[in-house]
């Protein structure tokens, strides 16, 4: 999660330590707030403990609301909370190790979001806690007549849709503003895209992106609550809404740990928060952090009353966040390219099926940015003693430096070598799960994670696993919240199509067969572009 765990200095010490002492303490971290209190409790036997990640913008009220309550207001419970993005807790959730107890995210969307790919069940608890309207902030205090338009802006900083659902409010907003269509919000979305797809940092957020927008002049994506905190310190930044209306993020409570008794004990502790949370000390604390809640209306130094945009079709939202998705996650991948002895076969314009694959892998380094990440293997059956594949080129990205020189560099130059590699028989399953595993081990959350297998020819190692366990082991792998599709490439018609296909269909990936040899290279930059199925 980001931001990590963190836990008190006192945390071995027992319960009872702090029943007796009646301590209160709340302690602030880099990355995570901490959250304990403790006091003489007349009625709880025991004081369970609970842990919650919120959303950043709203986590140090939701610490300090945690801070002036008693055990019996929690449950019975004692509450550590941490700072963390939504689109973080998401990927911990489908990992569904160290998920929170209980969560609290910006958007209620991100609950069916997680939920798709979650190792256990996720389900909202107790309604919004507050809302916030989400505004372009900026310094002059631009205005926009639709969210359309404000998309349009080149250098807008609007954020990852991925990881916060004010990023994605802007999409929503478009979609559903009179005469926007999908069509022209995807189009205003590819330079935003683009932009993310070759960042080596994440985009700030929150406090930190509002400080940014101060200095650049920039116009920005943020909510009504982070413009009227900001400016309690700071003065040089205001906050506008387009005519059409804006999106309401709502910061839900939800339960989200994976185990089915935890969920089951969060859950029924649950009802207690959500009480705390809506009770009228609580909403006085959300209204000072600039927060809107249940009982009022605009808050002081926003900016008034707006009108709330919906979506009418979900189905056209989640299609257009997930374009944005395929078009700004770079691309990370381990190619692995038969060398077996009938890649030596005469092909189009006297040349080798070898040597034009190798002209289609030049190609394909050739064509993609700095942002790509790739690998380059060689298989064929005993490759590397009883091993069908051999590792030429390690997964890095291609502007990095190693020993002197560029991995674009050393691609190129290994994918020359090809041609000298050791000959033998095709040893195609035990290479492609090997692969996949590879990519698995060293997965990038924030890259679309692919294997590229191009082959002229079916499994032939006796030795190896059959078609059935490698599609069984694949099935059996992948993890949803961690995928990793695998292309597949077949050279002419030698190539044994319906194992490829069969490959590629298990992991969500694409098989391409290239039946005149002159097509691999235009094949191969196809493959290396592919973002999923």
């Amino acid at each position: 999660m980001a931001g990590g765990r963190h836990s008190s200095p006192d945390s071995g010490r027992s319960i009872g330590f702090y029943a007796v002492g009646g301590l209160v303490a709340v302690a602030v971290v880099a990355t995570g707030v901490v959250v304990f209190k403790a006091t003489q409790s007349d009625s709880c036997e025991s004081v369970d403990e609970y842990s919650l990640a919120a959303d950043p913008a709203i986590a140090p009220a939701v610490t300090e609301i945690l801070a002036e309550s008693s055990p019996e207001q929690t449950g019975c419970s004692r509450i550590t909370v941490t700072s963390a993005l939504p689109g973080d807790v998401a990927g911990t959730l489908g990992k569904g190790v160290d998920a929170p107890d209980m969560w609290i995210p910006d958007s209620t969307a991100w609950v069916g979001k997680a939920a798709l790919t979650a190792k256990g069940p996720v389900a909202a608890a107790g309604g919004s806690i507050a809302t916030s309207p989400v505004v372009l902030a900026s310094g002059g205090g631009e205005q926009f007549a639709s969210w359309l338009t404000a998309l349009q802006v080149p250098d807008l900083a609007l954020g990852n849709p991925l990881f916060t659902g004010v990023a994605s409010a802007p999409i929503l907003g478009a979609l559903a503003e009179t005469g926007a269509t999908s069509e022209s919000v995807r189009a205003a979305l590819v330079p935003h895209a683009q932009a993310e797809s070759v960042r080596t940092e994440d985009q700030p957020v929150g406090q930190k992106m509002l400080t940014e927008l101060v200095s650049s002049g920039k116009v920005g994506v943020s909510t009504e609550q982070q413009v009227v905190e900001f400016t309690k310190s700071e003065s040089k930044i205001s906050a506008t809404v387009p005519a059409t209306g804006t999106m309401i993020m709502d910061y839900p409570l939800v339960v989200s740990a994976s185990a089915p008794d935890r969920h089951y004990a969060a859950a029924k502790k649950s009802d207690a928060i959500a009480d705390l949370l809506h009770s009228e000390s609580a909403q006085e604390v959300l209204t000072r952090s600039g927060f809107r809640t249940s009982g009022g209306g605009a808050v002081e130094g926003g900016v008034g009353d707006v009108t709330a945009l919906t979506v009418s079709e979900q189905s056209v939202a989640d299609q257009t966040l997930g374009a944005w998705a395929l078009m700004a996650k770079p691309i990370r991948t381990l190619v692995a390219i038969d060398v077996s002895a009938s890649m030596d076969y005469p092909a189009a314009g006297g040349k080798t099926r070898m040597q034009l694959t190798t002209a289609a892998a030049l190609a394909g380094n050739q064509v993609f940015p700095d942002s790509v990440a790739a690998g380059l293997w060689a298989f064929s059956q005993g490759m590397n003693g009883t091993q069908d594949f051999q590792e030429l080129v390690p997964i890095r990205r291609y502007d990095t430096i190693v020993d002197g020189m560029t991995q674009r560099k050393l691609m190129a130059d290994q994918a020359n070598r090809l041609t000298e590699l050791k000959r033998g028989a095709t040893g195609l399953y035990d290479t492609t799960l090997a692969a996949f595993r590879k990519v698995q081990e060293s997965y990038d959350p924030r890259a679309v994670n692919s294997v590229i297998i191009l082959t002229d020819g079916a499994n032939e190692d006796p030795d190896s696993i059959s078609r059935e366990q490698l599609l069984d082991v694949l099935a059996r792998e992948q993890d949803p919240a961690r995928p990793v599709i695998i292309v597949t490439i077949g050279i002419t018609d030698d190539a044994d199509a319906a194992a490829l296909a069969d490959i590629s269909r298990v992991t969500g990936g694409s098989t391409y067969i290239a039946r005149d040899p002159s097509e691999i290279s235009e094949v191969f930059v196809n493959a290396l572009a592919h973002r999923g199925s």
